[in-house]
């Protein structure tokens, strides 16, 4: 922590360009230098990522983070001459279905995680999602891997869980812990129908009394509802 306070005091020297939140430092897994993993602290130049907090005649660019050694070869063979661009950081999106996908009885759901199984996985809205990948204002798709996963939000508690069971468990190869990322599986869902074995009257028109048969179903599928 003292090392980093006089680093920072040293940088207030330099002016306007310092500024405590736009300190940037990695601890690796994000760029690389000749090839090798880089840690520490950088800064961006217009779109490019370059050693150091702040520009100096001794700062240099940083290269993509190599996790696949192909790449790493083909970039060598290039001599390292592959920008890496600035991208964003995913923002946490609590999903909010809007009344036309009640209609429609699905709706479209979008998560990232970052590579190499640093945190967990996180949902982002539909506008971060089509941008991923985009300098200046997608998600860098080199860091992080996605996934878009059709949710059922109208019918029955079975129903419901067993499309949404496999729809999230479908999308773990490209999203290892999306399930973290989801409370239920019947997340903001409506239920239109308990159980089909069972014929329901309208609430609206009329009381209803549950049987202890259907109770008993009822408790069990909403603990089955659990991700």
């Amino acid at each position: 922590m003292a090392k980093k306070r006089d680093r920072l005091i040293k940088l207030s020297k330099y002016g306007a360009r310092y500024n405590s939140n736009n300190y940037l430092y990695t601890k690796g897994g994000e760029f690389s230098l000749d090839g090798l993993n880089y840690n520490g602290e950088y800064h961006y130049q217009d779109i490019l990522a370059r050693t150091g907090p702040i520009e100096e005649t001794s700062s240099r660019t940083l290269q993509r983070f190599y996790n696949n050694a192909n790449v790493y070869m083909y970039d060598k063979l290039n001599n390292f001459q592959v920008r890496v661009l600035k991208y964003v950081d995913p923002i946490f999106y609590l999903y909010n279905p809007k009344r036309e996908a009640y209609s429609a009885g699905y709706d479209s759901r979008y998560f990232v995680e970052k590579v190499q199984n640093e945190g967990f996985a996180i949902e982002i809205n539909e506008a971060q999602y089509n941008n991923i990948g985009k300098p200046n204002k997608g998600i860098d798709s080199g860091l992080y891997t996605s996934a878009a996963i059709s949710w059922k939000l109208v019918g029955s508690i079975q129903d419901i869980t067993e499309h949404n069971y496999r729809a999230l468990h479908a999308a773990l190869n490209t999203v290892p812990s999306i399930t973290y990322a989801v409370r239920s599986y019947i997340e903001r869902a409506e239920i239109t129908l308990l159980n089909p074995t069972y014929p329901q009257t309208t609430y609206a028109n009329q009381p209803y009394s549950m049987s202890l048969q259907e109770s008993i179903y009822i408790t069990e599928m909403i603990n089955k509802t659990r991700v």
